[in-house]
């Protein structure tokens, strides 16, 4: 019983460093006051409903931020921000990336669903999500992010588990 205890003390201790290793993620904090460029094969853009939807090559960039996926539905707040943006890979998982810090590897996620809150500053990858910073990386069927708290939750559902890699060599 003791080895047991030490064994997830230990596995314990590894993932609360990897959350560490990975807590600055999610973009550089200059990038908010960036403009948004979104580029598409189609888009329809409703200024009344605030629902817009971009299909086809669908690529973001704001600053040091990029996303691509196959389509994009974003929903505008009353002052015309987006309060929500949805991201979906249909031929292939959607890809987000980011410089998290001006020192630190870029971040990249990927996911068949990437969805993005930027007014509590969450952001969701689904199905088949896939985290991976330099060395370390997080994998599960969902993985939620909190940039102000700064906590990455791996849930697992059922059979999936959620896999933690993490390399003490990585700075």
């Amino acid at each position: 019983m003791c080895r047991t205890a030490s064994v997830v003390n230990r596995y314990t201790a590894l993932f609360f460093l990897g959350l560490i290793a990975v807590s600055q993620t999610f973009a550089l904090h200059a990038d908010k006051n960036e403009t948004v460029h979104i580029t598409a094969d189609k888009s329809t853009y409703n200024y009344k409903t605030g629902i817009n939807v971009f299909e086809g090559h669908v690529k973001v960039d704001q600053g040091t931020t990029h996303l691509t996926a196959d389509r994009l539905i974003t929903k505008n707040n009353a002052e015309h921000k987006i309060k929500e943006a949805i991201a979906y890979g249909i031929h292939k998982k959607a890809h987000y990336w980011t410089l998290p810090k001006a020192e630190d590897p870029v971040l990249h996620g990927h996911g068949k669903i990437i969805k993005y809150y930027p007014v509590e500053s969450n952001v969701t990858l689904e199905k088949d999500a896939f985290i991976k910073q330099g060395k370390n990386s997080f994998q599960g069927q969902i993985i939620h992010y909190n940039s102000l708290s700064q906590v990455i939750t791996v849930p697992g559902k059922h059979k999936n588990r959620s896999i933690l890699v993490y390399n003490p060599d990585t700075e």
